[in-house]
């Protein structure tokens, strides 16, 4: 069958097994597209109406006829008015002090006559600041009071001062969740090396803001943490939503989207879940529009609706598609900027300088936590650490170092039993149903590496 401008997704040629409510049918040709280097040839995209007996949409429809999280970013003052004119010509100027440091009310003492307004600024407390010149300053500068002399008794010399106090007061105290994320202080790892030292000069990996940026994404986990569901779903159950992730990493392969792209869309059905309970004649309309939208927000060249209503046998109308998309923004205040797994993974591995085949273990060990639930509450951050430490030891090529303890926040001691559970799925009998995975991670493009036997309970 030719490939037309719409309707039809850019899968490999490949014979499509058609799962219908009355069994399977003919296979149909598709028109071969090129594929990456990285890709496993032979590939069969899946075009099926429901889940067999799981999601039956198609026979549905026959027999019918916010958590908000908001980033508060603090605006830095505009340059303050400039001071009146003080009789003393060498007078201080008035320190910034460190963040996280408190300020004492300033006191405005007018004199008898209407000669000058004297100001003291006097500020009491020791300095926090994680710099020891900084603080060094900023205790001599307040150990005395300054004194400022204005010619004007105007209110609008005591309006300057607490403009200056605002300024010094824009950075609030920390939070304990921030606190949390820095586990592993400097101090506390000596030996770590600076990763991102070797990319000073490209601007592409943004070594300056790198670590801020995983430091952010380490406390949204925190406050955004994802919570089991299944109580509250009386038609969705654990196996209904490993079949639904197992389908959703064939659908990936199939139109060679990108990893990040299968994670952000396992995040969107599973905080929809968390929040809103559905039936399961649209649980793989959930699952096919939160890929869609992970594809808008995440790939250079996302695929059409229509190709996502052919992968899905055409059980679902356009119209529901937009629908469901609709309802799942809202739902989520289009709020995609979600924490991953992987990146997390991406940014541990090359702490470690980790071989390519030990990386491909670790995404292995990754992907194959996304069809288990028992993993669902588990901090992303936490769970790839997990996922390495295991490929380390099962590879024997490497070692959780103070580079890793640093960067990622977690000693060596904090993972072992998450590891001795991803072992443990490893070591399970694999469901016939749950294959893709496997079968995509034996093949050679990718080392091969579901093949590798786990870890005796000894040896972890």
């Amino acid at each position: 069958m030719p490939l037309t401008m719409r309707g039809k997704p850019k899968v490999a040629n490949s014979n499509i097994q058609q799962i219908h409510q009355d069994g399977p049918t003919k296979p149909a040709q598709r028109q071969s597209k090129r594929r990456s280097s990285g890709s496993p040839k032979g590939q069969q995209p899946t075009k099926r109406a429901a889940f067999g007996d799981i999601t039956n949409a198609k026979l549905a429809r026959k027999d019918e006829g916010k958590k908000k999280i908001t980033l508060v970013s603090s605006k830095k003052s505009t340059s303050s008015q400039q001071l009146a004119k003080t009789k003393p010509p060498t007078s201080s100027s008035v320190s910034a002090r460190p963040d996280g440091e408190t300020h004492k009310a300033t006191e405005a003492v007018p004199e008898a006559q209407n000669e000058s307004l004297e100001i003291i600024l006097s500020s009491q407390g020791s300095s926090q600041d994680s710099s020891p010149s900084s603080s060094q300053e900023s205790s001599t500068s307040s150990s005395s009071s300054h004194l400022l002399s204005s010619s004007s008794s105007t209110p609008e010399s005591v309006d300057t001062v607490e403009l200056m106090n605002q300024r010094n007061n824009a950075k609030t105290a920390e939070t304990d969740i921030k606190d949390a994320v820095a586990a592993i202080s400097l101090e506390e790892s000596l030996d770590f090396k600076d990763i991102d030292e070797e990319n000073k000069d490209d601007p592409n990996q943004s070594p300056v803001y790198a670590q801020d940026i995983f430091n952010y994404l380490k406390e949204r986990e925190l406050r955004t943490p994802i919570q089991a569901y299944f109580d509250r779903q009386p038609e969705v159950n654990r196996h209904m939503r490993a079949v639904l992730v197992d389908w959703l990493v064939e659908v990936q392969e199939n139109f060679e989207l990108n990893h990040e792209t299968l994670y952000l869309a396992v995040k969107l059905v599973d905080r929809y879940l968390m929040q809103k309970a559905v039936t399961r004649d649209v649980l793989q309309l959930l699952g096919a529009t939160s890929l869609f939208i992970a594809c808008k927000y995440d790939e250079r060249c996302p695929p059409a609706l229509d190709d996502f209503k052919y992968i899905c046998d055409d059980a679902y109308e356009r119209q529901q598609f937009i629908d469901m998309e609709m309802a799942i923004l809202a739902l989520l205040d289009f709020d995609l900027g979600i924490p991953l797994s992987y990146r997390f993974l991406r940014r541990y591995a090359k702490c470690a300088h980790a071989s390519m085949e030990t990386l491909t273990l670790a995404r292995f060990i990754l992907e194959l936590s996304l069809t288990e639930a028992q993993f669902l509450e588990t901090r992303d951050s936490l769970i790839a650490a997990a996922a390495l430490l295991l490929a380390f030891k099962m590879t024997k090529t490497g070692e959780w170092d103070t580079t890793l303890q640093y960067y990622s926040g977690y000693k060596e001691s904090e993972l072992t039993e998450l590891t001795s559970q991803l072992n443990s799925m490893l070591a399970a009998t694999p469901n016939k149903q749950l294959m893709t995975i496997r079968n995509k991670y034996s093949h050679k493009v990718f080392y091969g590496v579901a093949k590798l036997p786990p870890l005796d309970v000894l040896q972890l």
